[in-house]
């Protein structure tokens, strides 16, 4: 697809969140913006990382995955949806941990590329706000997902999860789901059969 007919709007509108941009910024990205299609269980390398720094889920799921290799199974997995920011992870300790971002069934990105970030700061003063609030936002959510593991049962945060995307089955596997929700596949299929049927609560 030609990047040039595709709809910038979701990508406006998530950044907009953040701090509104005036028209020269989204002038600018327009121009700069590149689409960055994958693949069904491509794993984002650090070539991709490095040249695109800041990016946008355009449609698609991905997931992260962090696991140990001193206790294999040991693990916890984060999905990340259409519509969002895609967050960048790097693993300083490669010889107890594997840390990777792979896609679920394909997806395509929009790219802001690393050559470009320089004049978006110098040139743009929104955009500095703009990355910091995307930063908080990452930040906020692996804080409450610590919360979440800690306080909550799997239960309640499948059910928090089918909140916010109710269609996440279309969207992931069962067993991604589990690790996501930190559940037995076994218990996350009896609770997927009570939840879909209208048996909640």
């Amino acid at each position: 697809m030609d990047l040039k007919t595709m709809d910038y709007e979701p990508l406006y509108t998530k950044l907009d969140s953040y701090h509104q941009m005036t028209s020269p910024l989204k002038a600018y990205l327009k121009v700069i913006l590149r689409e960055i299609i994958l693949s069904d269980a491509q794993v984002i390398g650090k070539a991709l990382w490095s040249d695109f720094p800041i990016t946008f889920i355009h449609k698609g799921t991905l997931k992260t995955k962090l696991e140990s290799k001193i206790e294999p199974g040991k693990s916890i997995l984060l999905l990340h949806f259409e519509g969002l920011m895609l967050p960048q992870f790097l693993e300083t300790n490669l010889e107890d941990f594997d840390l990777r971002t792979s896609v679920i069934g394909g997806a395509t990105l929009m790219g802001i590329p690393s050559g470009h970030i320089y004049n978006l700061y110098k040139l743009f003063p929104e955009f500095h706000k703009i990355i910091e609030k995307i930063s908080l936002e990452n930040c906020n959510k692996l804080f409450h997902l610590a919360f979440d593991i800690k306080n909550l049962k799997a239960e309640d945060r499948f059910a928090a999860l089918l909140e916010i995307h109710p269609n996440v089955f279309q969207l992931a596997s069962s067993i991604d789901i589990a690790d996501s929700t930190g559940m037995h596949a076994h218990t996350l299929s009896t609770l997927k059969g009570k939840y879909l049927s209208g048996g909640r609560g």
